[in-house]
C-alpha cells in the first residue's frame, strides 16, 4: 500500500483498513507526475495484428490441416500456432510485442517451404503460397546449421570416382533439367506428409519402414527410362545426391567395391535455404537394363559452394555401406510405393543415426522416383505409401502425428500466449484513484494461457498458469481477470485460490453477479506466501519464492480466440479486500462490481464518455502489462529511475524503445531493479 489517503474514507464507500507499518509517503513523487507529458498515450507494449496465410499448390488445390507456427526471430519463442482448414486458410488476430517487427513462419508441412522470415506490416502478417513463396512477401535471412556431432567425423576420401551427370550454376542446380517441373498436387503431398512426417521418428511411427528385408534399392526388371524428381528437402545442410548401378545378384560389399558415383543433384538445397531447387525439378538417370540395380547415395554436407567435395560421410540406400556400428542404426532411406500414382517416395536421413542431433524422421531429402514402363522397377518388399486417415484414430482430420490429443475428436493441439515457453508479467500500482509511488511493485505476478484447440481452431479449453512475484503492499489485494465470454459459456472453472467471504462464486466456478465471465485467481495474495510484509521487494530482506495459481477453465462449447478476448484479456486488482475497488490496465472496462462511483476522485481521470478509463487525470496508469517477463523496481523506486527508457519510450508514444524492458545495455540502472 503506498501513499494511503483518508480521502477515501470521506466518499463512504468503503472501510479502508490503515497499516502504518507500510504507510510510505510519497508525495514528491507524485509532483513530479503532475503534468501531462504523455498526452493520450495508452501504454501498450503489445499491438493486436491480423496473421492470414492462404496454402494452395500451383493449380489452387489448397493444403488443408498444415500446422503453421510463428516464432520470434530474436528469443525464438512460439508466437502462434493453428492448422489450415479445408480450403487452405488460416486467419486469426494475434497479439504480438510491439518490438516485433517481423516473425519466422514455419509450416509442418513436407512439400512446403517451411521456414520463411515475414514483416508484421501494418499491424498485418501475410502468406500466401501458392506452388511456391511469394518473394514479394517475405523478407531476406540467413540460417546455417551445424551438427556438433559431425565434427568428431574426418572429412573422408572415398576411393570412388565422382562425375557429374549434367554442368551445374553457381548454386548447384544442374543443367539437365526437364523443361516442365513435375505437378506434385496438394493430394501427393498429404500422402507424404501421412508417411514421413516432420520430426517424427520412424523407428516409433512407422517402424515397418525399417523392417528387416524392405527393399531400399532400385532393382530394374525390364529396360526403363528412370527420373528422379525433387519434391523437399527438411535439412540444414547442404547435402548432394547420386547413384551408382551394379548387377542386381551381386551387390557391393564395401564402399571400395564402388567405382564410380554420377551426381544427379549437387545442391541437394530448396530455393530460399542455400539451394536453387524447387518442388517439381526432374531429372532424367538414363536407361537401365534388366537385371540392373541402382543404388542411391547422400553425401552429407557435400556441396562446398563450388563442387562436392569434403563431406563427412556418404550414406548409402544399401545400409551395409553405412557408418555406423549399431546393425539397428544403419538403415538411412525409406523407399516406398505409390500405387496410385505408379511412383516410388524415396525419403533419407543425412545425419548419422547414432548422433544426438538426429531427428530419425527419414525426411531430409524426399524424392519421387518414376520409369517408363510404369512397372519396370520391383515393387517387391516396398513398403505401400500411406493414405491421409490411416493415422488419424479419432477422425478428427488431423493427422495423428500432429495430433497431441490423437484419441480425442474435441481436442486436437496447444497454443499458447505469450509462448510455450516465456511468461508476460502484469504490474499494479494500488492506490487507485490516488497516484502512487510509481514502482509497479504493489502486485507482479507472471501468466501464461494454454488454449486446448480442436481441429477447427476453436478453444475447448483454457488453461491459465500464474505466477505470483512480489507484493510491495500493505493492502491485502486480490487478483483475477475478465473475458469476453458470457459466464454460460463456462462449463466449470477450478483451481482458484480464495477465502470463504470475499468472492461468491456460480456453479460453475465463475465469479457471481458478472455478466461476462470472470475469474479470480487469488483474494488475497499475502495469504498465498503466508506472510504479512512486503514480499520479494525490499533490498536485503529474505525473498521468498514464487507461488503458482493454476486455472483450468472448460468451455460448454468450442469457441474462437477471439471470442473470448485478446490475452491475457482484463486482468485487475482488487484493493484491500473491498470486491469493488478494481484496478485495470489503461483503457480496460471494469466488472459489474466495480465501484464504478470512484471514476473521476482523487486522481483518477476515467472518463467513460470518452471511451477513457483507469488513467490518472495526467495520463498516468496504475497497471501495465509486459509481453514477457518483467524485471520490476525496487521498493519505492520510481519505475523510470530503474528503467531508464522507460519516459523515452511513453514520450514517443510507443514508437522509441519499444523494447525498454530488456536487460541491453544502457537500458536500466541494474542497482534499483530487484533480483532475488
Amino acid at each position: 500500500m503506498k501513499n494511503i489517503y483518508l480521502i477515501l474514507l470521506a466518499f463512504g464507500l468503503f472501510s479502508c483498513v490503515q497499516e502504518p507499518d507500510f504507510v510510505k509517503e510519497t508525495k514528491d513523487a507524485e509532483q513530479q507526475l503532475s503534468t501531462n507529458e504523455y498526452g493520450n498515450f495508452d501504454f501498450s507494449l503489445t499491438n493486436s495484428v491480423n496473421f492470414i496465410a492462404n496454402i494452395a499448390d500451383e493449380k489452387g488445390l489448397p493444403f488443408s490441416g498444415v500446422k503453421i507456427k510463428l516464432t520470434d526471430p530474436e528469443s525464438a519463442s512460439e508466437l502462434f500456432v493453428g492448422f489450415t482448414d479445408a480450403k487452405g486458410l488460416l486467419q486469426q488476430e494475434i497479439s504480438l510485442p510491439s518490438a516485433v517487427n517481423s516473425v519466422f513462419l514455419e509450416a509442418n508441412y513436407i512439400g512446403i517451404t517451411e521456414k520463411v522470415l515475414l514483416p508484421v506490416d501494418n499491424d498485418r502478417i501475410t502468406f500466401d503460397y501458392l506452388g511456391s513463396v511469394n518473394e514479394n512477401q517475405v523478407l531476406p535471412y540467413e540460417e546455417t546449421f551445424d551438427d556438433p556431432d559431425s565434427r568428431v567425423y574426418a572429412r573422408v576420401n572415398n576411393s570412388f570416382k565422382l562425375v557429374y551427370a549434367a554442368s551445374y550454376n553457381s548454386s548447384g542446380l544442374p543443367s539437365n533439367l526437364e523443361p516442365q517441373r513435375e505437378y506434385i498436387s496438394s493430394t501427393l503431398l498429404e500422402y507424404i506428409n501421412a508417411s514421413l512426417p516432420e520430426s517424427k521418428p520412424v523407428p516409433t511411427f512407422h517402424p515397418t519402414y525399417l523392417a528387416e528385408g524392405k527393399k531400399t534399392t532400385l532393382d530394374i526388371l525390364e529396360t526403363a527410362d528412370v527420373w528422379f524428381t525433387f519434391v523437399h528437402e527438411g535439412a540444414g545442410w547442404r547435402n548432394s545426391i547420386g547413384f551408382y548401378t551394379y548387377p542386381t545378384q551381386s551387390p557391393p560389399q564395401t564402399i571400395a567395391d564402388i567405382e564410380e558415383i554420377t551426381i544427379l543433384f549437387p545442391n541437394l538445397s530448396k530455393k530460399g535455404s542455400g539451394g536453387s531447387l524447387e518442388s517439381g525439378h526432374k531429372v532424367r538417370l538414363g536407361r537401365f537394363e534388366p537385371g540392373v540395380s541402382i543404388g542411391i547415395v547422400l553425401l552429407a554436407n557435400g556441396w562446398t559452394g563450388s563442387e562436392v567435395a569434403g563431406y563427412p560421410y556418404a550414406l548409402f540406400a544399401d545400409k551395409r555401406l553405412n557408418p555406423e556400428s549399431d546393425p539397428n542404426l544403419k538403415q538411412h532411406n525409406v523407399l516406398l510405393w505409390d500405387e496410385e500414382n505408379k511412383q516410388f517416395l524415396l525419403g533419407f536421413e543425412d545425419v548419422r543415426r547414432d548422433s544426438n542431433s538426429c531427428d530419425q524422421d527419414f525426411n531430409d531429402a524426399i524424392l519421387f522416383i518414376s520409369s517408363n514402363p510404369v512397372k519396370a522397377i520391383s515393387t517387391v518388399n516396398v513398403s505401400p505409401i500411406d493414405r491421409p486417415g490411416t493415422l488419424d484414430r479419432d477422425n478428427d482430420g488431423i493427422n495423428d502425428t500432429l495430433d497431441e490429443y490423437p484419441d480425442d475428436p474435441n481436442r486436437a493441439y496447444n497454443s499458447y500466449y505469450p509462448s510455450a515457453s516465456t511468461f508476460g508479467s502484469l504490474a499494479f500500482e494500488d492506490n487507485w484513484p490516488n497516484m502512487g509511488d510509481y514502482d509497479f511493485n504493489d502486485l507482479v505476478v507472471d501468466y501464461r494461457f494454454q488454449f486446448v484447440m480442436n481441429s477447427s481452431n476453436r478453444v475447448a479449453e483454457l488453461d491459465a498458469k500464474f505466477k505470483f512475484r512480489a507484493a510491495g503492499a500493505g493492502y491485502r489485494n486480490g487478483f483475477g481477470f475478465a473475458t469476453n465470454l458470457p459466464s454460460s459459456a463456462v462449463l466449470s472453472a477450478t483451481g482458484s485460490n480464495l477465502g470463504p467471504n470475499l468472492i461468491k462464486l456460480n456453479p460453475n466456478g465463475t465469479e457471481a453477479g458478472q455478466s461476462k465471465a470472470v475469474f479470480i485467481v487469488a483474494d488475497n495474495v499475502h495469504q498465498l506466501f503466508g506472510v504479512s510484509s512486503f514480499i520479494n521487494t525490499e533490498i536485503g530482506q529474505p525473498a521468498l519464492p514464487d507461488r503458482e495459481v493454476n486455472l483450468e477453465i472448460v468451455l460448454s462449447s468450442p469457441v474462437t480466440l477471439s471470442e473470448i478476448g485478446t490475452a491475457p484479456y482484463n486482468p485487475f486488482l482488487i484493493v484491500s479486500q473491498d470486491r469493488g475497488r478494481e484496478v485495470h490496465l489503461p483503457g480496460y472496462k471494469p466488472t459489474d462490481l466495480a465501484h464504478t462511483e470512484l471514476f473521476g476522485t482523487a486522481n483518477d481521470g476515467t472518463n467513460p464518455a470518452q471511451g477513457k478509463y483507469y488513467v490518472s487525470k495526467t495520463s498516468l496508469p496504475w497497471a501495465i502489462h509486459l509481453p514477457e517477463s518483467f524485471d520490476y523496481p525496487v521498493e519505492n523506486v520510481d519505475v523510470r529511475g530503474a528503467h531508464l527508457l522507460f519516459d523515452t519510450w511513453a514520450k514517443s508514444s510507443g514508437y522509441s524503445y519499444m523494447d525498454w524492458y530488456r536487460n541491453h545495455d544502457g537500458y536500466r540502472n541494474k542497482n534499483k531493479v530487484f533480483k532475488k
